[in-house]
């Protein structure tokens, strides 16, 4: 859901140490892309959690369900090394973003309503914990790496010694093969370590089971930490590295996270040759074109490390030595066939025992950071209903949650020493056009829907008092609202030239004004044209509680301003996998960034040439928009694919 914040686009011959970049995910890893149904991985589906996700149509589930591969892990903390913060960013990548920040402002493909911002709790009666407001929380899943950093510990006077979290999935049915697909185990957050971390506060990345990286032109080296080491004992390899990879570029059939970069044409073939252990610490990987080193990184740092060599290097083998693509269905096949139940991991806890309601893992006492860990355990209670992970937190039965939707009547029930942090997802709901639609492929209906829509009120309302969800000021595909990252730096310089349509109220007079050069008039309160009724229904999954509420404030505002409009919701498998992915629909409800991601590179992408883009909401490849930098183009007609491709391309 990952990129930069501030990052300078760097040479493409340049050598980084401790590169600092602002992403947090995989472009594509998140549950569910392109059409198809997306569900987390705690297997729930929908409870008004945040629904969908800028990767796919979206589970909603943003409770303490993130899905590893998408990079839902984050941190800033307290690595050794160069650490450069990316505060100055290369001229023409940042015009390059403001131009195309413009166009979507200017022609709105989709409406971006609100961001969201995830509610993570943590426990101060037996536990250290920063502040809810320490930028130390602004990390995806502070449960998992705050104990790392030493950041989160037992008190000298604690009656419990053990952490106690929630899973999902029932332990005893738990497994740890991530291209298995089913019932990941929780526990894998604690039993596996990631490439990087990421403070989305701060926008730095910092090393972790990946200590060093270098990029000269095309070739990518990863050097592995030293001393780190798998639970057997067995030292994590350069090998362990390139499975990891090459397995995630076979499961997605290339598609996915690098494999766009890496492989020529999709030519799983070429995967043996291109990612490979280069020596017992490195790995070494050969893109198929230059890109820039941020967007890069931001596809390889959440990366979390399964692949132990004993446990899927024949899994691998069978892949790389596979000559047709009916003997790579069937390698495949074995791969995700096979489940993991008492996986080898590599990270500060190792698995201990599993049953019917809790997963408990132990300390491991060679990780390299088991000095900050103060406490021998963690357990994962079976917590299959937010309900009851809600009143876990207030009984006192668990310690804390990474991300859990609670509404404002369950937190006001909380205990004193349970402390509520909001953590930024670079997310939210928005309203998607179907652009092949009357009345909605014209831009002036889509500006005055804009105009009408008090996005304010629509995110307090869908935030059911939590001050989780903060209205889109600047409607234009950037992200960073909660800490004023689009005035401050990407639209800086720019900002006045772009248009707000009124984000805390109803600019009804222009929006009359629009729809009258459309062809409309408003007869007897309703608006009109040729007596037909300007009709504007939303579509939404009925399951997300927050977008409902959210979607009732907008509905109720463009029918007072004399649009019939209502919502329509629908259970998630008739929405998500019928009208949505089918573009049945005028206006409807979907994630209008990418998920988790930073970079704005990532966004434009998903607003102008995702698959939902293109297949359901049937954006088109060119707009015609006014010219906000006349040094980079010189013509209203823009086709944005070729200025995202520029986004990703190393600077000369």
């Amino acid at each position: 859901m990952p990129e930069n914040a501030d990052q300078p686009n760097a040479p493409a011959l340049s050598r980084r140490h401790m590169l600092i970049v602002g992403t947090t995910g995989l472009a594509t890893g998140l549950a569910g892309c392109g059409g198809q149904e997306a569900t987390d991985d705690s297997g729930s589906t929908g409870d008004g959690n945040g629904g969908g996700n800028g990767n796919g149509n979206g589970n909603g589930n943003d409770t303490e369900a993130g899905n590893d591969t998408a990079g839902n892990d984050s941190d800033g903390g307290n690595e050794s090394g160069n650490e450069t913060n990316p505060d100055q960013f290369e001229s023409t990548s940042l015009a390059m973003t403001q131009e195309l920040a413009y166009v979507t402002n200017q022609t709105l493909p989709v409406l971006p309503v609100m961001e969201k911002l995830a509610q993570s709790f943590q426990a101060t009666d037996d536990w250290n914990v920063p502040p809810a407001d320490d930028e130390r929380m602004q990390v995806y899943w502070p449960t998992s790496w705050l104990p790392r950093t030493g950041d989160w510990t037992l008190k000298e006077d604690a009656e419990d010694d053990r952490l106690t979290l929630s899973q999902w999935a029932v332990p005893a049915d738990s497994q740890y093969n991530p291209w298995n697909g089913t019932n990941d185990g929780e526990a894998r957050r604690t039993l596996f370590d990631r490439f990087m971390r990421y403070n989305v506060s701060t926008r730095e990345y910092h090393p972790y089971l990946i200590s060093d990286w270098t990029m000269d032109g095309t070739t990518v080296t990863l050097q592995v930490r030293e001393g780190q080491t798998w639970h057997n004992g067995d030292p994590v390899t350069g090998t362990d590295v390139a499975n990891q990879l090459k397995l995630d570029l076979y499961n997605s059939g290339g598609a996915g996270g690098i494999g766009p970069y890496v492989l020529p044409d999709g030519d799983l073939n070429a995967v043996p040759d291109r990612v490979q252990g280069a020596d017992e610490t490195t790995a070494e990987i050969t893109l198929d074109r230059e890109i820039n080193e941020d967007i890069l990184l931001s596809l390889l740092a959440p990366t979390q490390l399964r692949a132990y060599d004993g446990t899927y290097g024949e899994f691998v083998q069978a892949l790389d030595d596979a000559e047709s693509e009916d003997e790579r269905s069937t390698a495949l096949g074995e791969l995700t066939d096979f489940t993991d139940p008492e996986p080898v991991g590599n990270g500060p806890f190792q698995w201990e025992d599993a049953d019917s309601q809790r997963t408990l893992v132990t300390k491991y006492e060679d990780h390299p950071d088991a000095g900050n860990i103060n406490f021998p355990e963690v357990e994962y209670l079976y917590k299959p209903e937010n309900s009851g992970r809600w009143n876990s937190l207030k009984n006192g039965e668990t310690d804390g949650s990474a991300t859990l939707f609670m509404p404002q009547n369950q937190t006001s029930q909380l205990p004193d020493h349970m402390q509520t942090a909001l953590v930024s997802r670079h997310w939210g709901m928005g309203i998607v056009f179907n652009h092949d639609q009357e009345p909605v492929d014209d831009v002036r209906v889509r500006k005055a829907i804009a105009h009408v829509i008090n996005r304010d009120d629509a995110a307090k309302n869908s935030g059911a008092g939590t001050g989780s969800k903060v209205a889109v000021t600047y409607p234009s595909g950037l992200t960073g609202e909660f800490d004023d990252q689009i005035e401050g730096h990407w639209l800086e310089g720019v900002v006045d030239q772009f248009e707000t349509y009124g984000r805390a109220e109803q600019q009804t007079d222009r929006a009359a004004e629009l729809l009258q050069e459309a062809g409309y008039e408003r007869q007897d309160g309703t608006w009109q044209m040729d007596g037909e009724p300007l009709e504007l229904p939303i579509k939404g999954p009925a399951g997300f509680s927050d977008w409902v509420s959210g979607v009732e404030t907008i509905v109720s505002q463009l029918q007072e301003f004399g649009i019939e409009s209502e919502p329509v919701m629908q259970d998630s498998a008739t929405y998500w996998g019928g009208d949505y992915s089918e573009g049945n629909f005028k206006l409807a409800l979907q994630g209008w960034a990418s998920y988790d991601h930073t970079h704005p590179y990532f966004h434009f992408d998903w607003i102008f040439q995702s698959g939902d883009a293109t297949d359901s909401w049937n954006v088109p490849s060119e707009f015609e928009a006014p010219v906000l930098h006349d040094d980079l183009r010189d013509s209203e007609t823009i086709a944005p694919g070729d200025y995202i491709s520029e986004l990703a391309t190393p600077e000369e």
